[in-house]
């Protein structure tokens, strides 16, 4: 006779990792010591089900697809997972008069509970689950209480695992699992997520993640999206605008011990979908990111200000790099700067034009006496003159804008190549200019 096929055990943990046949035996998950069971997926489980009786049962209905919001249960997975694991029950039989409620009484061992996390193949959704726990767990050294050493108390089950020396990031905890099952591959969507939890630090509450930024713009995008596959611009609601939320970042850094602002944690997630984005396309970063490789960033002290009236209307926190694609179209631009365009993130000024619901159109000077034509938006993706794609887009046209760096050696800013490129189209024109405007561009008289 075959022996049992038993759950996978996570190395240095009572995690077990398996498919929806586990709950077929459930004398298997019992003599594993198994007390907690949580159930990753849509399925609707019968009340007072057999295969069930005697666990702790956690059912999160979910579907293995890229855009299922597995994130938003990573703080209630982790309280009941860790629960468990803290979980104690009695050496003796269930019915023993000698055990009480809590599986505690006299002269009863208490043996530590296991967890199983199951989907439908034990592939993807468990996995991620397990991986968000091992994430989350591996930073609470400072808030976890380790019982004392000397307690002689049975009611208090000692911590089933030790504490990591260093915080397990997505790709070791992955690893981690691998060992104990090899075929686990959470779908890209799942990891991108998991990525997201580790860049902030792992709320423990439903709370902390609801209200944190990097949740909040997410989520924000996912309404976007939604509004933009419907071919509808997105309500003003689920709009970020990167110059409100940046005000009190300084605030929220204090919650990090890196030196990375969350604007650069955010920008380096990748939060595309591999199936669907084409690699020359280049999206917004708050809703996915499309590239083959990372575009150029901006200089960080640069300033966009307009060019009529020298009103600011971007710093280089909000412009949204981009690249050209690999293959250029031969209708390309093909100069030194062959983007005609900067691509900034949604910021305040543009609250007016956006918020009458249109899914394109201009973006007109902010200074109510001048008003002038700076750019374009279009909330399907704008095609910028190098070839790349911007989606959405916002677009200011560097005909209409200076570029300006600050904190320069030459009084703090200098022109930008905007004004560079115009002065050059003006003089092959043939236009005549007065004297201090030589063709070369230095000052002095003709």
């Amino acid at each position: 006779m075959d022996a049992p096929i038993l759950p996978s055990k996570v190395p240095g943990y009572d995690i077990y990792i398996d498919g929806f046949q586990a709950l077929r035996r459930p004398k298997i998950l019992q003599g594993s010591n198994i007390t907690h069971v949580v159930s990753v997926l849509d399925w609707k489980f019968a009340n007072n089900w057999a295969a069930l009786r005697g666990f702790q049962h956690l059912h999160i209905p979910l579907d293995d697809v890229y855009d299922s919001n597995i994130l938003s249960f990573f703080p209630r997975s982790n309280a009941f997972i860790h629960e468990g694991l803290k979980y104690s029950r009695s050496s003796r039989s269930a019915t023993s008069d000698a055990t009480s409620n809590d599986g505690t009484g006299s002269g009863v061992t208490p043996l530590p509970g296991g967890v199983l996390v199951h989907c439908a193949m034990g592939v993807s959704r468990s996995a991620t689950v397990v991986i968000a726990y091992l994430l989350w767990h591996s930073r609470q050294a400072a808030t976890i209480q380790l019982p004392s050493p000397d307690s002689n108390s049975d009611s208090v089950s000692p911590e089933m695992v030790s504490l990591p020396p260093t915080p397990l990031t997505v790709d070791t905890a992955l690893r981690l699992v691998r060992e104990c099952r090899p075929q686990v591959e959470p779908n890209s969507g799942f990891i991108k997520q998991l990525r997201m939890y580790e860049a902030m630090n792992c709320p423990s509450t439903q709370e902390e993640l609801e209200s944190h930024k990097i949740y909040r713009r997410w989520m924000n995008s996912r309404q976007v999206m939604d509004a933009l596959s419907g071919n509808r611009a997105p309500e003003m609601e689920h709009i970020s605008f990167r110059d409100e939320e940046d005000e009190d970042e300084d605030a929220s850094e204090t919650n990090y011990t890196d030196d990375q602002s969350l604007s650069d944690r955010v920008e380096a997630l990748d939060l595309s979908n591999p199936e669907t984005d084409s690699p020359t396309e280049i999206r917004n970063p708050d809703i996915t990111l499309s590239s083959p490789s990372p575009a150029p960033a901006a200089p960080s002290n640069l300033e966009i200000k307009c060019r009529k009236c020298r009103r600011l209307l971007a710093k280089s926190t909000f412009i949204l790099p981009h690249k050209p694609p690999p293959h250029r179209d031969p209708s390309a631009s093909q100069g030194e700067d062959p983007c005609a365009h900067i691509f900034l993130h949604p910021l305040s000024w543009m609250r007016p034009t956006l918020s009458q619901g249109e899914l394109d159109g201009r973006l007109t000077c902010p200074t109510q006496w001048c008003g002038a034509n700076i750019g374009k938006f279009a909330w399907q993706g704008l095609r910028c003159s190098c070839g790349g794609w911007v989606t959405p887009g916002f677009g200011l046209a560097k005909g209409k804008v200076d570029e300006a760096r600050v904190g320069g050696k030459k009084g703090g800013s200098e022109s930008g190549k905007g004004l560079d490129s115009s002065r050059k189209h003006a003089f092959a024109s043939g236009v005549r200019f007065p004297p201090g405007m030589r063709r070369g561009g230095s000052s002095g008289n003709l």
